[in-house]
């Protein structure tokens, strides 16, 4: 396990020496995983580890059981531990947002704040990416929908991307590290919830081996996809001077109508 992530992290070049790495923690058993993982392949890597844990402030005294619990973990590795707490709930009325929207707008932007010169690495495991493929789908989308989360996007990395969430508690049994469960994901009522608790499991009965599959189908539509950005980007710096387009119409619909659409998206 601890092998296969340090291969990804190299694989997409995740981590460089020197660099100070904070580990999102929620408490839940992909955090704990990651955080243990970086901690014990810190030296190899040589990098340096803390914890960001962000309290929601949706549970109660369950919020507060997962900081607790995450403080004291950190205590017991000897890692610099840091609790934000941001209020959810009024958020997402400001915003008109879903609590589930609220809570990862508010979650990045802590991220954002803390990182200035560090890089942050989220616990998002194969699983997780699998999840997205389908409500993107679900939702609508093109081939970057599908091509689900990336291992980087600028100072986020995700070294468990390709290990799955039964990998992972598997792994945490056998080292003995228990870890907190967050009562909503229990619920089926988050649309994340529903596609974990219904959608997957009867793809499951289609396919026993559908996460190991979804990684591969998931790499090769990143692949795909990555390919076709470096061209988009290409044709936009030869083609788009002054705030015009020229000479687009040259290329391929599908290269011109990104192009149109990262102005748009740049310009927003």
């Amino acid at each position: 396990m601890i092998n296969k992530v340090f291969d990804f992290l190299q694989k997409n070049n995740m981590l460089s020496a020197g660099d100070n790495v904070i580990c999102g923690l929620s408490g839940g058993a992909d955090s704990v995983c990651l955080l243990i993982i970086l901690n014990q392949l810190k030296e190899k890597l040589k990098i340096s580890i803390e914890a960001l844990h962000v309290n929601h402030c949706l549970r109660g005294d369950e919020s507060d059981r997962d900081e607790r619990f995450c403080h004291e973990l950190c205590n017991s590795l000897n890692i610099k531990f840091t609790a934000v707490s941001c209020d959810v709930k009024k958020y997402a009325d400001e915003k008109s947002l879903s609590c589930e929207e609220a809570a990862r707008n508010l979650r990045y932007s802590i991220f954002d704040e803390y990182s200035e010169g560090k890089k942050i690495a989220t616990a998002h495991n194969a699983d997780d990416n699998l999840e997205t493929v389908i409500h993107n789908l679900i939702r609508g989308t093109a081939l970057k929908g599908l091509s689900g989360i990336p291992p980087v996007r600028e100072n986020i990395v995700r070294p468990l991307l390709n290990v799955s969430r039964q990998e992972i508690e598997y792994f945490l049994k056998n080292i003995n590290q228990n870890f907190v469960t967050d009562s909503t994901n229990l619920t089926n009522d988050y649309t994340r919830n529903k596609i974990r608790h219904n959608i997957i499991p009867l793809m499951k009965e289609i396919n026993s081996s559908l996460i190991e599959t979804s990684i591969r189908s998931i790499e090769s539509l990143r692949s795909e996809n990555n390919l076709i950005e470096s061209e988009v980007n290409s044709v936009t710096d030869k083609c788009f001077n002054n705030n015009v387009f020229t000479g687009l119409a040259d290329y391929n619909e599908v290269i011109r109508r990104r192009c149109i659409s990262k102005l748009l998206i740049e310009n927003h």
